[in-house]
């Protein structure tokens, strides 16, 4: 199944904008959407939020794939560097 995980930027959560419209379409599509509030949104942190990246997404494979907006495109890209070279995520749209 097919995992995707919308990653909100600076000052942001899980109900703002058009996050909340992308995960209904993307699970009416049959995927399993997370997501993830990451910490301190109004005073972000790198160091914080990728491990906060790490931890919802746990294991990642071929059928994880990614959807970053603002800040939370960095962290996407930070974390993914954190990967080993061998991993591979379905892929990534960044906003």
């Amino acid at each position: 199944m097919r995992r995707v995980f919308i990653i909100h930027g600076w000052g942001g959560n899980p109900e703002e904008g058009w996050f909340p419209w992308v995960k209904r379409k993307l699970e009416s599509d049959g995927c399993l959407v997370h997501v993830p509030q990451l910490p301190d949104a109004g005073v972000p942190r790198i160091q914080k939020w990728v491990p906060a990246v790490a931890e919802a997404v746990g294991t990642v494979d071929a059928d994880t794939y990614f959807v970053g907006h603002s800040l939370g495109c960095q962290a996407i890209i930070r974390f993914l560097e954190t990967l080993e070279n061998d991993m591979r995520i379905g892929g990534a749209v960044f906003v």
